[in-house]
């Protein structure tokens, strides 16, 4: 789905001053998998239009699914008449972002996944499914994404980029038990479907199933559930808005040690360890921002709203408008740096204690004290003197993310790219979390 910059320029005409579009046309190929049969496939296309305009002090916003000029004219009109209705307020003026332009190379789209045909998408199901034991079933998707994005403002301001991704997801059940794999990239072609099979079938290894343990005991983090840990405690407490208004279990704490020593942590939308970007929705050039480096807090993430906590430059992060995460700035790709532990020295150093491949979601009940609760699933085991011994049932955490954070042994020398509905990318390793935040009750 093209977007032409003679649409934009005539719809900003129409709007009239002080107008910002963000559009983003999706095209999306799915299919899903159950039971290792295809239940569907699915195409669909998208034009999502986000319209705000800022007059007198005054803003007001509307979206479309169309470019159209008399969509767009029926849109004017009924913001002009919302702008109308409101009192004037003394806000500054809008900020544009700086001169400096996205990197070229960020906006390339990748043929594997423009060009891709059902057929592609099928061989890598059937690859998997047949590379399984005959007893395992297969689940999961796969998804092919390509969206063309478009920032402009009727002050000249005109961001455009291309983005690919190809995910996929495999879930193998044997019996009783369920693993797991999820691979993601900007280029279909960087995927290892070759690899999953393997993977699936060491996951399911012929264990026996203990009882729940009770207790107090260290866990062994895979990087699918570190994934959701780093990515919640990202989006709750790095963000300026939440920095700045106390909402964040790190306010007032720049410069201070805020988790462990060991860990270190950026947003860089440009770094290709994750799925490159190179604009906000606001159409802020995105920049490199430490956030955690060796365990002090030392950034936050910011839009034009809140630059003035970043140096009075917006780091790249704002969000949508109407977004149903929230209007605040929060990361959108984060990496955390790798450390010195094999996965097998990790299981050696765990020694007797949970091994959690995925938590299944993260729930804030209380964001100030990082206060999370949340699932395991698929593949979770028991470990003993660092060796794999049995099934452990799945289980609900309540825990502190800070204090597991804070409690880290030892972190993986391999990173796996994963992502979340809220945020475009995280790369992160094996954490191995020492006894006391995880009470198994």
């Amino acid at each position: 789905m093209t977007i032409e910059q003679t649409q934009i320029e005539q719809a900003l005409t129409i709007l009239g001053e002080g107008t910002r579009l963000d559009v983003l046309g999706e095209n999306t190929d799915l299919l899903r998998y159950a039971e290792s049969e295809i239940t569907a496939q699915h195409s669909e296309r998208r034009l999502r239009v986000r319209v705000r305009v800022n007059r007198a002090g005054r803003a007001a916003a509307g979206t479309l699914e169309t470019l159209d000029a008399d969509a767009v004219r029926a849109l004017s009109a009924r913001l002009d008449a919302a702008l109308a209705e409101l009192p004037a307020a003394d806000r500054p003026a809008e900020q544009h972002p700086p001169a400096q332009q996205p990197s070229s190379e960020l906006a390339s789209a990748a043929d594997s996944v423009v060009g891709a045909d059902p057929a592609v998408r099928h061989r890598w199901f059937t690859q998997v499914r047949d590379g399984l034991d005959g007893s395992m079933k297969l689940g999961g998707a796969i998804r092919y994404d390509v969206h063309d994005r478009v920032v402009a403002d009727s002050a000249g301001l005109f961001r455009s980029e291309t983005l690919t991704k190809a995910s996929i997801q495999a879930i193998a059940k044997q019996g009783e038990q369920s693993a797991s794999v999820k691979l993601v990239h900007r280029d279909a072609d960087q995927i290892a479907v070759d690899q999953i099979a393997d993977r699936l079938r060491s996951a399911l290894a012929p264990l026996p199933v203990r009882e729940a343990y009770r207790g107090s005991c260290r866990v062994l983090l895979k990087p699918q559930a570190v994934n959701s840990l780093i990515a919640t405690y990202g989006f709750w407490a790095l963000g300026a808005h939440h920095y700045a208004t106390g909402r964040s279990a790190v306010s007032g704490r720049m410069g201070e040690r805020v988790v462990s020593e060991l860990l270190t942590l950026t947003d860089d939308a440009t770094d290709p360890a994750g799925l490159l970007s190179g604009f906000d929705a606001e159409g802020n050039v995105r920049r490199r921002t430490p956030l955690i480096e060796r365990g002090v807090l030392s950034g936050v993430v910011s839009d034009r709203r809140r630059a003035d906590l970043t140096g009075g430059v917006p780091t790249g992060h704002a969000v949508p408008d109407g977004w149903r995460f929230g209007g605040d700035p929060v990361p959108s790709h984060l990496l955390l740096d790798a450390g010195e532990s094999t996965e097998d020295e990790l299981l050696e150093e765990c020694g007797s204690g949970l091994v959690v491949n995925r938590l299944d979601y993260l729930r804030v009940l209380h964001p100030t004290q990082t206060l999370v609760t949340g699932t395991t699933r698929d593949a979770t085991y028991w470990a003993e003197n660092g060796k794999l011994v049995a099934w452990h049932p799945q289980l609900r955490f309540t825990f502190r993310m800070d204090e597991v954070l804070n409690a880290v042994l030892a972190v993986g020398t391999d990173r796996e790219i994963c992502d979340q509905t809220f945020m475009d990318s995280v790369v992160v390793p094996s954490l191995l979390i020492d006894a006391g935040p995880f009470v198994l009750a």
